[in-house]
């Protein structure tokens, strides 16, 4: 084997790692498909998924069940497509796509769980009230009874979790009417 050769091939293994880690460890999204500002991957939770879709679902630590046991969908900017910031106040509002149970969890911009005084980092089907047309109303980044919050600086994203999803969740998701993120003020409007 001659020197270039071994260049060449250290070259090479240093550009695919480099590229490997950088799809992997950047803030490369994992969606695919949307519905308002939820995001999801069908992939996730397939045996379908290709490698990239894997690596980053291990990385982020989602530790992805089944799409018939679990969908998951991310948001990370509100019904108007503005970033969702700890500085402003928002409600979530609308239908729960139908499912089993279901959660929503705020996360940081490392993908944890954040500091807020509160300790409320999620709500769920059974702690939130449904009114009688299935609608909810979820308060978030306020100080009201109910909301998640975060006390950190920056933005976040929010995650809803559909488990056991009924079948149309899987086979026709832009039929549902998915809650909406309306944005209800920030620190310093006037």
């Amino acid at each position: 084997m001659t020197l270039r050769h071994v260049l060449t091939f250290l070259i090479g293994l240093v550009c695919g790692a480099v590229l490997a880690a950088t799809l992997v460890f950047s803030p490369i999204e994992i969606g695919g498909v949307s519905n308002g500002p939820w995001i999801t991957n069908p992939h996730i939770g397939s045996s379908d998924a290709n490698p990239l879709t894997r690596a980053l679902v291990a990385r982020r630590g989602l530790l992805a069940l089944t799409r018939e046991e679990a969908v998951y969908f991310t948001a990370t900017r509100d019904s108007n497509d503005l970033n969702l910031s700890e500085r402003c106040a928002y409600e979530i509002t609308g239908e729960i796509p139908p499912a089993r149970w279901w959660s929503i969890t705020i996360y940081d911009e490392d993908s944890f769980l954040p500091r807020n005084g509160l300790d409320r980092h999620a709500v769920n089907s059974r702690s939130v009230d449904v009114d009688g047309d299935g609608r909810v109303v979820i308060p978030v980044g306020q100080a009201s009874p109910g909301a998640i919050a975060t006390d950190q600086a920056g933005l976040f994203s929010l995650t809803l979790r559909l488990y056991h999803p009924d079948p149309i969740v899987l086979e026709d998701l832009d039929s549902l009417d998915f809650p909406r993120i309306e944005r209800i003020g920030c620190e310093g409007d006037t």
